[in-house]
């Protein structure tokens, strides 16, 4: 999987999540106007079930840093640079969409823990759906023992068992979740990062294989479209978060190895520059600012793409309020030499 494969892939998978976030819950759904139903649900609702955008995230997440530790052989370096420019994008987001979320919820009141929980990501009780993301950091900080421990074992042996750890920890959070994990954070963060592992460690065995790369050289059919679809239709009738990692490295393999246009390369490569952005904006409008707003455009089709366009135009303030911040900060350090 090439850099520019890899932005394609973190594209999809953004305009997946928010998709999810979008259609998921039946009550944001009835709002809509909906004109294909399967039974007594819109389309769109069964759709949001094929989505897992997190284990698509973790994939390539995984295949990317696999790719520093194997091929070349030397410390990653820029990990922490990497970590500090997630926090940074975070840090102005906060800063950018609280205020208004308090004013507009009638929230006026918090304290310190809640400031540090919230900015350190531990506990994302502002912005619920950035949960991902302090899990997310440690599992990059621990990457280089964990790839050192699968280098041990065989690729066969190592995949049949991260499903099955996948499996589990999806079983216990569903069963057991509310009443023992959300309510103690520091159980509940060291379990997450326990199960969102395994979507890390399918990306890393993906790249060890090669096993894009030969699927690719062996078959570029527009069958692999059918194939993808079949897949899709498999993923909604089932609707369990433990297929998440199966689900999304199928996605990946047959969605890379098939046909197609130009243009959509570019369009998904340039929303896989801005996903990370992207990922902690959207929320922000469907679910704590602007909800209503969002909701009243009726359609499906309307309400994705008008939530996509904005909040990409968001990520460009952001990234320019970022890149205004970093410079100031290395002048600041030159001038201390």
């Amino acid at each position: 999987m090439t850099k520019q494969e890899t932005q394609i892939m973190k594209g999809v998978a953004i305009l997946l999540m928010i998709f999810l976030h979008l259609f998921n819950q039946t009550r944001n759904v009835e709002l809509c106007e909906s004109f294909i139903y399967i039974g007594n649900m819109p389309f769109v609702y069964w759709l949001s079930a094929a989505t897992s955008p997190v284990s698509f995230f973790l994939i390539l997440s995984g295949y990317g840093m696999h790719f520093i530790h194997v091929k070349w052989k030397v410390k990653d370096t820029h990990k922490w640079s990497r970590i500090a420019k997630l926090y940074l994008h975070w840090w102005v987001i906060l800063a950018l969409f609280t205020i208004p979320s308090f004013v507009y919820n009638g929230n006026y009141y918090t304290n310190c823990s809640s400031v540090i929980n919230n900015y350190t990501a531990f506990n994302t009780s502002w912005y619920a759906e950035g949960w991902f993301l302090f899990p997310f950091v440690c599992l990059s900080l621990l990457s280089p023992l964990l790839f050192k421990l699968t280098d041990k074992f065989r690729v066969g042996w190592v995949l049949p068992v991260s499903f099955l750890v996948g499996t589990c920890t999806s079983f216990i959070v569903s069963r057991y979740g509310a009443q023992y994990l959300y309510n103690n954070l520091w159980l509940y963060n060291p379990f997450l990062i326990v199960h969102l592992a395994p979507s890390f460690i399918f990306g890393a065995m993906l790249q060890r294989t090669g096993f894009i790369h030969k699927v690719q050289k062996k078959c570029n059919s527009k069958w692999l479209w059918l194939a993808l679809g079949g897949t899709v239709i498999i993923m909604c009738l089932t609707r369990t978060a433990a297929w998440g990692p199966l689900y999304a490295t199928t996605f990946i393999v047959l969605f890379l190895s098939a046909p197609r246009w130009l243009w959509i390369d570019k369009v998904l490569a340039h929303l896989g520059n801005h996903s990370m952005n992207m990922w902690l904006i959207h929320a922000w409008f469907c679910y704590y600012i602007f909800h209503d707003l969002v909701y009243s455009l009726r359609y499906p089709l309307v309400i994705f793409v008008t939530l996509v366009v904005v909040s990409l135009l968001c990520s460009y303030f952001v990234n320019a309020v970022c890149s205004f911040i970093t410079i100031i900060y290395h002048r600041k350090c030159q001038n201390t030499k």
